[in-house]
């Protein structure tokens, strides 16, 4: 193996051969000015199926092994990377493009009288060489907190995911938001938060919020989470009992937490479905809104409509005959007077207003909400 700088990151899938190819030059060998100079070797990722992008200025190991063209006559051998060096020992990005000589201005790829009169001082001040142009840096950017046993995967930009548990004790520069379970519990936290404040120095820890990272999903065996609810609204959910994340501190049951700014479920083949086995809890501190082009349906042996609700809906269709039984009973009664019985009050001349009234009734009926008396 060698150790070799990238100059340059192919990004097109012209060549079926480089895909995610890289241009670089080895370590020790004369300064370069051209991408395309002598020495520069193209190189391809010795796993395609995981891949760490280099940026230009990182340093990367290279091994010869067989390439697509390899036969019995000929091992038809080609360079590979492996990952890039972690000179810096830093996530973002671990570029010193000044590992090699620097660049010297004016000298041309394969001129060596220029090299010759660089080293004897015949030359331009040299420029040091700078990183990827393509790449933009982030200061803020902070390596994950180890904790006991963890496998950790980070990207470049404030992404990662954790492999852990909940450690038994250790000396850790920012302690874990998560704490109980049962011994060697299993978590696992995925993270993508873009870092606006610095860690306060080079390389410095940072670790999960479960509040405050912009995106965030925790696969929690039994641990007790930390994080704010961005709902206190809890009347229903109170009343309902549906209280048992509260009981257990957000632990002691298997959950999954997702965090973020905005959730979206979006289908669309066929449906959303969630269940439950102990309720169902929605809570905002503003609306919460249901459409559906079709229906809307809710089933259950009680349906309660605001707080400490305890008066019984009015069945519409029964409502309505009952009403019209009425005032057709009362049209049949007749008023007891010295002089006798009157007419029926239908016969008045005043009842067909009572029927104008009457036949508004159906009105009154909606067309959208409907209910039943029992389940």
């Amino acid at each position: 193996m060698y150790f070799a700088e990238v100059k340059e990151v192919i990004y097109v899938d012209d060549n079926p051969n480089l895909i995610y190819g890289l241009k670089v030059a080895p370590l020790g060998l004369y300064p370069q000015t051209e991408k395309n100079s002598a020495s520069i070797v193209t190189v391809k990722p010795f796993n395609i199926s995981v891949v760490r992008i280099p940026i230009v200025g990182e340093v990367v190991g290279v091994i010869q092994a067989p390439g697509s063209f390899a036969s019995g006559l000929d091992s038809g051998l080609e360079n590979y990377y492996v990952d890039v060096v972690s000179l810096q020992g830093n996530i973002h990005h671990n570029a010193i493009p000044t590992v090699q000589n620097k660049e010297v201005s004016g000298a041309t790829s394969g001129n060596s009288n220029s090299y010759q009169e660089a080293a004897a001082g015949n030359t331009n001040d040299s420029k040091s060489a700078e990183i990827d142009s393509n790449f933009t840096e982030n200061e803020n950017i902070g390596i994950m907190q180890p904790y006991v046993g963890d496998v950790i995967f980070s990207g470049r930009y404030g992404q990662s995911i954790r492999f852990s548990t909940t450690p038994k004790s250790g000396k850790f520069t920012l302690p874990q938001n998560w704490s109980a379970g049962s011994e060697a519990a299993p978590i696992t936290i995925i993270r993508n938060s873009e870092q606006k404040e610095s860690p306060g120095k080079i390389n410095g820890f940072i670790t999960e919020n479960f509040t405050d990272d912009d995106n965030s999903i925790i696969m929690a065996s039994g641990q007790e989470l930390v994080f704010e609810q961005a709902s206190q609204v809890l009347t229903s959910i109170n009343t309902n009992e549906i209280t048992s994340w509260r009981d257990e501190k957000w632990g002691k049951t298997p959950q999954t937490l997702i965090n973020s700014g905005r959730i979206v479920f979006n289908s669309q083949q066929q449906e959303i479905i969630a269940f439950a086995k102990n309720g169902i809890g929605l809570s905002s501190e503003t609306n919460i809104a249901i459409d559906a082009e079709n229906v809307i349906a809710l089933n259950s042996k009680k349906i309660e409509l605001g707080d400490e609700a305890d008066q019984s809906l009015i069945l519409g269709n029964d409502w309505e005959s009952w009403m019209k039984d009425l005032v057709n009973a009362i049209g049949s009664l007749t008023a007891i007077t010295p002089q006798g019985p009157t007419l029926p009050f239908r016969l008045a001349p005043q009842w067909p207003q009572v029927e104008q009234i009457m036949s508004k009734i159906n009105e009154l009926l909606s067309q959208l909400s409907y209910t039943k008396k029992s389940s």
